[in-house]
């Protein structure tokens, strides 16, 4: 399968992701009692080495290759709080599924947020070496951020107050799409026994994910601006909801490899967030 140029370095691979889990951390410590004293702790403790991480990250070069030293002692730091992240947010999952800790989060969002650590974490593996990672293959890429977009769409909607009828239903049609294409996925990921990767029906696919993805991402910034304007009933922060865009973007940035169709949004999109500010 030929692949379109790449569209994020290993510099905007390191900003997207830390800024990502620092969310995370966000999400967690908002979302915990105030009873849970040690671990809305950890999550503040996180909250700032994630920030101490980008803090370290704005004052190298993005010039820097892969090899460079000062880019590998970075990796080797950022891998150091990824992992630690990522073993708390388990131990809280565990916790939740046994109902052990009073966290207004669900197992299964904890996954999606386990699944997008741990892939920052299988590029370290390869940044920690001074090695160009390996990108995800089409059907793995969507495992990944198909899960993502349906976890978005879902949340939307829960977010909602109940009066927002209108916008409910149509967030609807979008979760039923995302759901008809995780599956999708699965079947294709079966051809993949028997067929190349890229074949006809499969780039196809790509293509429809990419639309609809775009779709909704500018259903979600029309949500964002009647948030902003005080127009939309809900009971979430603008950090929440923002969360969505630099997440897509990344998406369709590495969506664009194998559907070069997508590349002008692709390269229109930013992976930094927003404003976030008047939402801590």
């Amino acid at each position: 399968m030929k692949l379109a140029k790449k569209l994020i370095s290993e510099w905007e691979e390191h900003f997207f992701w830390l800024e990502v889990l620092q969310d995370h951390a966000f999400f967690v410590r908002d979302h915990l009692s105030v009873s849970e004293v040690e671990y809305v702790q950890t999550a503040q403790q996180y909250i700032q080495l994630f920030g101490n991480l980008l803090g370290m990250l704005e004052n190298i070069p993005k010039t820097r290759n892969t090899a460079d030293e000062l880019m590998i002692e970075f990796s080797q730091q950022s891998w150091q709080v990824s992992r630690g992240y990522f073993e708390f947010e388990g131990r809280l999952q565990s916790l939740r599924i046994d109902n052990k800790v009073n966290l207004n989060l669900s197992p299964t969002y904890l996954n999606g947020t386990l699944a997008e650590n741990q892939e920052y974490l299988r590029i370290l593996s390869y940044l920690v070496q001074g090695v160009k990672p390996e990108p995800l293959s089409l059907v793995n890429l969507m495992d990944l951020w198909l899960e993502d977009q349906l976890g978005h769409a879902v949340l939307c909607r829960n977010l909602l107050d109940p009066i927002e009828v209108f916008q409910s239903k149509q967030i609807d049609g979008f979760i039923n799409k995302y759901q008809v294409f995780i599956v999708q996925n699965q079947h294709l990921k079966g051809y993949l026994r028997f067929k190349e990767p890229g074949f006809e029906r499969q780039q196809e696919f790509a293509h429809e994910v990419g639309l609809t993805t775009l779709e909704m991402s500018r259903y979600i910034y029309n949500m964002v601006t009647k948030y902003k304007e005080n127009k939309l009933l809900n009971k979430t922060t603008l950090r929440f909801l923002e969360h969505h865009f630099p997440e897509t973007c990344y998406f369709i940035k590495k969506l664009s490899y194998y559907d070069p169709s997508i590349r002008e949004p692709a390269s229109q999109c930013s992976l930094r967030r927003p404003t976030y500010l008047s939402s801590r």
